[in-house]
């Protein structure tokens, strides 16, 4: 792991942002497709209201989602409502582009193996690899809707699954990407802001198998707005 320290939110997020425009810059300019996936919570607000800033050819990015809630695409709790507010609502990307979860259909279960076929059909291949996968890190040492204590799906053929959040969440029901889809990426990076996080942190630097986030490749670059 490799550790980007700032001393403010706003600073990590600017850093975070030019990180990403430069490594979307670099494939598109090839004229090949970047694929990026993100993750909600409130840490990377910021970083996707200044990445809808950046100069960047949206036609030639896609678009998908690390994790979701099973709830209404404008909950309050959706993922999908606060990405569409803080990045896409303010950048000129095709809706095709924009590959995101069906969180209408009948169960949680259907909703992951759904959202599983549009990932494979959106990549044309059985294994997706996606260019960048933004994450984030709970207190609790979570990542994406992975929770410790919780089976991550050592199958290494899923690529999303429906997950179970503690009682203290307030959306139990959720699907995520798994661990092996997060580890194939060729790039990972963790955006993580609050306070309290830098535990959680060095727990991550530690590769500490016991929580989801100190599972991920350690071949990922993580900004956070604290000392470590």
């Amino acid at each position: 792991m490799k550790l980007s320290n700032f001393n403010n939110k706003e600073l990590m997020s600017i850093a975070a942002s030019r990180y990403t425009k430069e490594l979307i810059d670099k494939k598109i300019n090839k004229g090949s497709v970047f694929t990026l996936a993100l993750s909600g919570g409130s840490s990377p607000i910021r970083y996707y209201e200044l990445l809808a800033e950046e100069d960047i050819n949206w036609s030639l990015v896609k678009i998908f989602f690390v994790d979701e809630r099973k709830v209404p695409a404008n909950h309050v709790h959706s993922n999908f409502r606060m990405i569409n507010r803080a990045l896409l609502s303010k950048i000129d990307i095709p809706e095709a582009n924009i590959i995101s979860p069906d969180t209408e259909i009948r169960s949680v279960l259907e909703c992951a193996m759904e959202y599983e076929k549009k990932i494979r059909k959106a990549f044309g291949i059985s294994f997706p690899m996606f260019d960048l996968i933004v994450l984030g890190a709970g207190p609790d040492g979570h990542t994406a809707s992975l929770f410790p204590g919780a089976e991550n799906f050592p199958d290494q053929e899923r690529i999303f699954i429906s997950a179970t959040a503690p009682p203290q969440f307030d959306v139990r029901e959720r699907l995520t990407m798994t661990l092996s889809l997060i580890n194939k990426a060729n790039n990972r990076i963790f955006v993580i802001s609050g306070e309290g996080k830098s535990e959680i942190v060095k727990r991550v630097l530690d590769h500490d198998s016991s929580i989801p986030a100190g599972m991920v490749n350690t071949d990922s670059l993580i900004f956070i707005d604290a000392p470590v």
